[in-house]
């Protein structure tokens, strides 16, 4: 099964392509999208996601679920960011799947409440992969989340 990862961000949105069989992983591509001119910047996300799903053809869509912090103008363009994501799965007609950050934290490092630098950590040592960012290695970490649930809900 291939999964597309996505943590979604306002200024940089990571993304990942994990090919799971059984309790063998392959990542397949990562990247990150990164704009501040807004509205472009949402028009950049939707094109780069849908090369991506062109490309790769996954079965299904991981993406982390929204953290809520004290600046409610970042939640709302969070938001946006996370509706072209959710039009993306309409349109391709993907099943998509949310995780929380502690669920995602949890199933990579053991931890629900490891940081960013242990999560990347483990991204390169599980996966065998060198991300450029924490983005990237969180689209990892929420694709690698999601297999593993499948995996582990299916047996």
């Amino acid at each position: 099964m291939k999964v597309l990862g996505i943590d979604p961000g306002n200024y940089c949105t990571g993304y990942s392509i994990i090919e799971g069989k059984g309790s063998r992983y392959r990542v397949l591509t990562y990247g990150s999208i990164k704009s501040k001119k807004r509205p472009k910047n949402l028009n950049k996300i939707f094109h780069t996601l849908q090369e991506v799903i062109n490309q790769f053809s996954p079965e299904e869509i991981a993406l982390e679920s929204a953290f809520y912090g004290k600046n409610p103008q970042s939640l709302l363009r969070l938001g946006e960011v996370r509706g072209i994501i959710l039009l993306l799965s309409s349109i391709n007609d993907i099943p998509l799947y949310e995780y929380t950050p502690q669920k995602v934290k949890n199933s990579i490092t053991g931890y629900g409440w490891s940081g960013k630098e242990e999560v990347l950590m483990m991204v390169e040592k599980l996966l065998n992969v060198k991300p450029n960012n924490h983005d990237e290695a969180d689209a990892v970490a929420v694709a690698f989340c999601h297999l593993l649930s499948r995996r582990l809900n299916v047996g």
